[in-house]
C-alpha cells in the first residue's frame, strides 16, 4: 500500500512538473507571438497608415498653468518678468466661403478689360467687377552677349578694351545663373540631370550629358574654399545635432557595382548651419574624424557609435533626442494604454511648452529661466517613474523596450532644460535630410565617390540657405560671381548665415 502511494506521488509530482513545463513553454510561446504581432503592426502602420504621431487628446485643464507666461521678441533682453494670461486664446475658426486663396500683392499685375457685348452708349459706368486669375510665364533662356568696344591709344601703344567679369568657366557656354539653376534642380528639388536636360530640349536649348554634369563640377570647384570654411565653422561650435542616412554610390570593384555609403549630417542649431560628410561606412571612423578637436555638447539620436565615442569623453557631453523616446511609448500604447498615455501627457506638456516659447519668439535666456520653472519638474517627475517601473515589463515587450530605451539615457534626455540654446529633440538636423531623401528617390545613386563627396558640399550649402531663409539660387548665383576676387579673409561674409547682412545692395 505504501509503495502505491509513493508511485502516486511520484506520478503527481511528475504530473505538475509537466503541466508547469507546459504553461511555461505556453506563456514564452505567446510572449513570442506578442512581439510579432507588435512588429507586424508597426510594419502595417509604416506601409499604410499614418506617419504623423500627433495624439488627438489633450492636456487637462489643470495644467493650463503651465503656459501662463509673458514673452519677449528680443535674444538680446535681459528675462522680464512673466506677464499672466487670464484666458486661454480662443482659436481663430475658418472663415466660411469659397477658401479662395489670396494672390500675393508683390506680383506683377496685367489688366485685361472686358467690356458688354452690346452697345454701352448712353450708359453710365457705376463702379466695376475685377476677377485676379494666376498667369505664368514659362522659363525661357536667352543670351546675353557682352560687347566690348576696343580703342586704340592715340599715341599708337597699345589697345584699351573693357574686362569681362568673373566666369565660374572662362570662355564657357553657360553663364553663372544657369550653373546655378542646375544645382539647385538637383540638390534642392531632387531632379536629377538627365530630367533637366530633357526639360531644356523642350525649351529649345540641347545640352549634352557630359557638359552639364561637367558644369557643376566646375562650379563646386570654385565653392571648395567655402566649404573648408563651413567645415571648419561648424566643428569649431560648442553644440552640434548629430545624424546621418544612406547613400548608394555607383562603385565598378564593388558587388553588383553599387557601394552603400553613408553621409553624416552636423547641424548647429545657433549658426543655423548644416554640414553634410560622405563617408563609405556608418562605423566611427566618420564622426571619429570629424569631430576629433571637438568640445561642448552633441545630441544625437542614441545611435551606438556616438555612446562607444564620446560616451566617457571629459570634454563631450552626449545628449539625446525626446522624439526618439516619445515615438517608443506611441509604439507601446497597445501594450499598456494606461501608462503609456501617461508618460505622452507628461511629455506633450514638455513640447507644448517649447511651443509656445518658439511662437513667442523668445530668446534663450528667457527660455532658459522658463524650462527651469515648467520643464524640469516635469523631467524629474518623468525620471522618478523610469526609476520605479524598469523592472516592471518584460525586457522584450514594447513598454519595457521603451521603459529601458528612456531610463537609460534619461540624463542626457533632460539635459536641453539646462540651456535655452539647445533643443528637445533632434528635428532640426533630421529635417536637413529631407532634401537628400527626394534625390535618393530621384536619382537613386551618386556616380562616383567624387560625386558623392560634391553632393555632400551642395547638399551642406543648400539646406544651410533654407535654415537662414534666403533663396537657394539667389545665394548661388551671387557666390558664383563673387567668390573668385572676393577677398580670403572676408570669405566668411558669403556664408548663409552672414551673406544678408553682407550682399551687394
Amino acid at each position: 500500500m505504501e509503495n502505491g502511494e509513493k508511485d502516486y506521488k511520484k506520478l503527481y509530482e511528475e504530473a505538475l512538473l509537466t503541466i508547469s513545463e507546459k504553461e511555461e513553454n505556453l506563456l514564452r510561446k505567446e510572449e513570442i507571438i506578442s512581439d510579432q504581432q507588435f512588429e507586424l503592426d508597426k510594419l502595417r502602420r509604416h506601409l499604410f497608415g499614418f506617419k504623423s504621431e500627433k495624439r488627438t487628446n489633450n492636456v487637462g485643464d489643470d495644467q493650463l498653468g503651465l503656459f501662463e507666461l509673458g514673452t519677449t521678441r528680443s535674444v538680446q533682453e535681459e528675462l522680464s518678468e512673466s506677464i499672466p494670461v487670464t484666458e486661454k486664446p480662443t482659436p481663430k475658426k475658418r472663415s466660411k466661403g469659397s477658401g479662395r486663396m489670396s494672390l500675393p500683392e508683390e506680383l506683377r499685375r496685367e489688366d485685361v478689360v472686358i467690356e458688354p457685348s452690346e452697345s454701352t452708349e448712353g450708359c453710365v459706368r457705376i463702379g466695376e467687377e475685377v476677377t485676379e486669375v494666376l498667369e505664368v510665364v514659362p522659363a525661357s533662356f536667352y543670351v546675353k552677349r557682352y560687347i566690348r568696344p576696343k580703342y586704340a591709344r592715340s599715341n599708337g601703344e597699345g589697345i584699351i578694351i573693357g574686362v569681362l567679369p568673373d566666369r565660374v568657366i572662362e570662355k564657357g557656354i553657360p553663364s553663372e545663373s544657369v550653373i546655378a539653376q542646375m544645382t539647385v534642380d538637383k540638390y534642392v528639388y531632387g531632379m536629377p540631370l538627365h530630367r533637366q536636360i530633357d526639360k531644356y530640349s523642350k525649351m529649345g536649348v540641347r545640352i549634352p550629358a557630359s557638359s552639364a554634369s561637367d558644369w557643376i563640377m566646375k562650379g563646386w570647384d570654385h565653392l571648395k574654399p567655402l566649404w573648408e570654411l563651413l567645415r571648419l565653422i561648424v566643428v569649431n561650435q560648442k553644440y552640434l545635432q548629430v545624424d546621418e542616412t544612406p547613400i548608394k554610390v555607383l562603385d565598378r570593384d564593388h558587388k553588383n557595382n553599387i557601394h552603400q555609403g553613408y553621409m553624416w549630417l552636423y547641424h548647429s542649431p545657433v549658426d543655423r548651419l548644416v554640414l553634410f560628410d560622405y563617408q563609405k561606412g556608418r562605423d566611427q571612423s566618420g564622426p571619429k574624424k570629424m569631430l576629433e578637436d571637438f568640445r561642448g555638447i552633441i545630441q544625437t539620436d542614441g545611435f551606438a557609435v556616438y555612446d562607444s565615442l564620446f560616451g566617457d569623453h571629459p570634454d563631450i557631453h552626449l545628449t539625446f533626442c525626446m522624439a526618439h523616446a516619445r515615438r517608443k511609448f506611441v509604439d507601446a500604447v497597445k501594450d499598456d494604454e494606461k501608462q503609456a498615455n501617461y508618460i505622452l501627457d507628461e511629455i506633450q506638456k514638455l513640447y507644448l511648452l517649447e511651443a509656445k516659447m518658439r511662437d513667442d519668439s523668445m530668446g534663450w535666456q528667457q527660455r532658459t529661466a522658463l524650462r527651469k520653472e515648467h520643464a524640469e519638474p516635469v523631467l524629474e517627475n518623468l525620471g522618478n517613474w523610469l526609476e520605479e517601473k524598469q523592472y516592471s515589463y518584460r525586457p522584450k515587450s514594447p513598454m519595457g523596450q521603451a521603459i529601458a530605451y528612456a531610463h537609460k539615457r534619461w540624463a542626457g534626455l533632460s539635459a536641453y532644460a539646462l540651456h535655452g540654446q539647445m533643443e528637445i529633440d533632434n528635428n532640426l538636423v533630421e529635417n536637413a535630410v529631407r532634401p537628400l531623401a527626394v534625390g535618393r528617390k530621384a536619382y537613386l545613386f551618386a556616380g562616383s565617390q567624387q560625386a558623392a563627396e560634391m553632393a555632400a558640399a551642395m547638399y551642406s550649402f543648400m539646406a544651410s540657405c533654407k535654415k537662414n531663409k534666403i533663396n537657394e539660387f539667389d545665394w548661388l548665383k551671387d557666390v558664383f560671381e563673387r567668390i573668385q576676387s572676393h577677398k580670403q579673409k572676408d570669405l566668411y561674409q558669403l556664408l548663409p548665415s552672414n551673406w544678408e547682412e553682407y550682399r551687394p545692395k
